[in-house]
Parts: C-alpha cells; sequence; structure tokens
C-alpha cells in the first residue's frame, strides 16, 4: 500500500464526516448570509482541513495503530469545534457591535463567571454540566502521549496539563468572543482536570499493556 493511499486513509473520517455536517450547517447558518460572513466560514473549514493535512503527510506512520490514533484524533478535534462554536466566528465577529456586545456580556457577566467554583456549587457533581467540561478534553490527555513519544512518560504530566489549559483558555475565549454558550472559568478548571486525568488512564494502560508484555 503507498504511502499516499495511507495518508489518504488517515484523513477519510473526518473528511466523510465532517462535510456532511458542514454542509447542513453551511445551509442553515450562512446559505443567505453575507459574501464576507460565507468567505469567513470557507477560510474557517479551508483552515481546519489545511491543518490536519499538513500534519498527516509532515508525520511518519510507523503502524497501523498510529495511523488509527491520528485518524481518531482528527474526528475528536473536528467534533470539539463543532460543540465550542468554532464554525459560527466569522458570522459573530461580523455583526454591528460585536466588541461592545461581548464587553457587556462581560461587564453584565451574561453568561460569563470568572469566580472559580460559582458554577461547579450550582450544578450537580455529577451532572451533564459538570461531567460534561470534565469529560471534553479528557480524550487530549490520551491522545496528546499517543501522537507524540516525548509526552509518554510521567514526567510530561504537567506538559499535557498546561497544553489543556491552553486549549481549554482558547476554547472559552471563542465562547466569549462568539456568545456561544457561556464562557465559565468552572469549565477551564474543569476542562484542565479532565485531560490531566485522560493522561493518568493513558500511563495506567501503559502500565498494564508493557506489564503484560513483559510477562510474555
Amino acid at each position: 500500500m503507498s504511502k499516499i493511499f495511507k495518508k489518504i486513509l488517515i484523513l477519510l473520517p473526518v473528511m466523510v464526516i465532517g462535510l456532511w455536517w458542514l454542509k447542513d450547517f453551511y445551509a442553515e447558518y450562512y446559505e443567505r448570509a453575507s459574501f464576507k460572513r460565507a468567505s469567513g466560514f470557507i477560510l474557517l473549514v479551508l483552515l481546519m482541513y489545511g491543518w490536519f493535512l499538513i500534519m498527516t503527510f509532515r508525520r511518519r506512520q510507523n503502524s497501523f495503530f498510529e495511523g488509527l490514533s491520528l485518524s481518531a484524533f482528527y474526528v475528536y478535534v473536528f467534533a470539539v469545534l463543532t460543540l465550542t462554536g468554532y464554525f459560527i466566528l466569522f458570522k459573530e465577529l461580523s455583526s454591528q457591535d460585536w466588541w461592545d456586545k461581548m464587553m457587556f456580556r462581560v461587564d453584565k457577566r451574561d453568561h460569563v463567571n470568572l469566580t472559580l467554583f460559582k458554577t461547579m456549587n450550582i450544578y450537580p457533581r455529577f451532572g451533564k454540566q459538570i461531567m460534561g467540561n470534565f469529560v471534553m478534553l479528557s480524550p487530549l490527555g490520551i491522545f496528546l502521549p499517543l501522537l507524540y513519544r516525548r509526552l509518554r512518560k510521567a514526567a510530561a504530566f504537567f506538559v499535557v496539563a498546561f497544553i489543556c489549559f491552553l486549549v481549554s483558555a482558547g476554547i472559552e475565549l471563542l465562547q466569549l468572543a462568539t456568545s456561544y454558550r457561556s464562557a465559565d472559568v468552572d469549565d477551564l478548571f474543569l476542562n484542565t482536570l479532565g485531560g490531566a486525568a485522560g493522561f493518568i488512564i493513558f500511563l495506567l494502560l501503559k502500565k498494564i499493556i508493557t506489564g503484560k508484555s513483559a510477562e510474555n
């Protein structure tokens, strides 16, 4: 099997899922929008798929599992972007008084929480709101060491946690900028905690698998 064909197979799932979902999304949000907004949406899609393409062709996939991990990672990234309002970014930013509206939300704390543990004290500990934010970046804590060998040791815990923190901060800023859902410091905390938990799960699974391999 040629290298090019292998890389196409890695990209195929996110291409099929993404284009199928984005076609309906465009029809709902952008089909009657201005050229500026529609072109902004297309740019966001191209940026995402461009990153996937560059990452795929720059990386070596030395095994079927490595290729499968990368392919699953792309589907995961796409799912997170759809859930957090990435594809409506230009639609929101091109609206009049966008900055003033965002500042008004911050001043009035309209779906904006800057007090740690405030939201966590409102919702049930194991409810959808709390667990959803905890689980959202847990896969990232697993994918990072799967994709990058240097992050596979326990000493990389704080590096992985910091990356998850940065990703979560980007998500919260995106949601603040787009008025999509809420921007919440508790979400930042839970996302980061979930990513760190995902890394611990990876270490445990690695220990179990390597231990069994050693026994055999």
